[in-house]
């Protein structure tokens, strides 16, 4: 029992000479300063039975004082944390806080299940969402000053490469939020190394993230690789076992799921799906019309009914140059098609909407306008093929053949 009548909870000696205390006071959670001032802390009352709060006295800015945190259960797992550091010129306990500009790109906002990374001045804060855990690296200059060192990424999708979406990463970044490194994470609590199968007949190995640094070695399709990490979105490091042991070496992503790259004209089709696109290049009424009209149908040439999941339809642009562009359109429906059905996927006009030129789709959300063109984009007449993905699809169903249009458009009643 202290002076004022409180239970001592926590004895503080921050430095040599100063001394402040954790009390209980009645319902009330206090800190007692070292000049004696009371700053109250939370009431039994805000907390749920079983939550806590515990206390602890550690160096949470590492500067060679303790500092006090309090934490409380919410939920089943998750321990929520708030951190008062000591001020040796105040000699007093101030809040310590995240920044809201950092606070902003955590995956959990504020300090939760804190643990201290002394050598690299870090703390990491952690909680748990969804099937896994979630973390945020917080690194304290000596000077005080704290920034967002690294953190977990949840896996995603990437639309820039159809039927390939990225694993859960580490994120490091430098003090600027500029990208360091992108680790791939174990899968799941029981720590698997992530896999990768490789999707092309004949994929090229590099011995760095280079397009010079290409090396003798391949892989082919079905090879089965772990994922280790990434850099930017296009290219990837993979590690197998080779007849020598252990071989690590990265893969360009463009060459992997590039659709463009994966065409090949002489390929038999890898689903019953025929895609077309009609081209209107010689219609002699209304010209101005049909030649911005966007018509994409599907014939479904096979035996038996099939139903296309989480598909995706892509346009590659081909320039007279033969450089190609892949852009993702919109995504599309669920379809079912029966044995002989054609659907039309699209019959609607390029239109100027602002800055852009758009089609309009209507999909699951309603009503919805798309960008036509990629972003970029150079002046000029493109051959154009789309292209239908479907995770339920075997593989890419391209369009027979190219249409092509002029970009910018010519719209009617324009003078463009």
């Amino acid at each position: 029992m202290s002076a004022s009548g409180g239970q001592v909870l926590l004895p503080l000696s921050p430095e040599p000479g100063v001394s402040a205390r954790i009390e209980k006071q009645g319902p009330d959670y206090v800190l007692i300063q070292p000049d004696g001032a009371r700053l109250p802390l939370l009431s039994e009352d805000d907390v749920e039975e079983g939550a806590g709060p515990d206390f602890d006295a550690l160096d949470y800015d590492f500067d060679g004082h303790p500092d006090v945190s309090l934490s409380l259960r919410a939920g089943m797992v998750n321990l929520a944390y708030v951190i008062w550091r000591y001020d040796p010129g105040a000699k007093a306990y101030v809040p310590f806080e995240v920044p809201e500009s950092i606070q902003e790109r955590q995956n959990c906002k504020g300090l939760w299940h804190v643990e201290r990374l002394v050598e690299r001045r870090t703390l990491r804060s952690s909680c748990r969402g969804g099937p896994r855990w979630h973390a945020d690296l917080l690194r304290v200059e000596p000077d005080g000053v704290m920034w967002l060192a690294g953190q977990t990424r949840e896996p995603e999708e990437t639309f820039q490469w159809p039927y390939f979406g990225k694993p859960a990463l580490g994120v490091m970044y430098d003090r600027q939020g500029t990208v360091l490194s992108e680790a791939v994470l174990p899968s799941g609590d029981g720590g698997a190394p992530a896999q990768w199968e490789v999707p092309v007949p004949r994929l090229a190995l590099y011995s760095a993230p280079d397009e010079q640094a290409v090396t003798k070695g391949y892989l082919v399709e079905g090879d089965r690789t772990s994922l280790l990490a990434f850099r930017g979105e296009a290219w990837m490091q993979i590690g197998y076992e080779g007849k020598a042991g252990r071989i690590v070496r990265w893969v360009s992503l463009k060459d992997a799921y590039d659709l463009a790259r994966r065409y090949d004209a002489s390929a038999a089709p890898s689903a019953p799906l025929a895609l077309w696109a009609m081209d209107y290049r010689d219609v002699v009424d209304d010209p101005d019309y049909y030649r911005n009209l966007f018509t994409l149908s599907l014939d479904h040439k096979g035996e038996s009914d099939i139903d296309i999941h989480g598909g995706e339809i892509h346009l590659i642009f081909t320039g007279a140059d033969g450089a190609s562009t892949v852009h993702k359109l919109y995504d599309l429906s669920t379809l079912s098609l029966e044995p002989g059905e054609t659907r039309t996927l699209d019959d609607n006009p390029i239109e100027r909407h602002g800055e852009g030129y758009v089609i309009f789709h209507a999909n699951e959300a309603g009503e919805a306008y798309v960008p036509f063109f990629p972003p970029g984009l150079a002046p000029g007449r493109y051959r154009i093929r789309p292209v239908l993905t479907a995770p339920s699809l075997p593989g890419p169903v391209y369009a027979r053949d190219p249409i092509e249009i002029d970009y910018p458009p010519r719209l009617p009643g324009t003078s463009e």
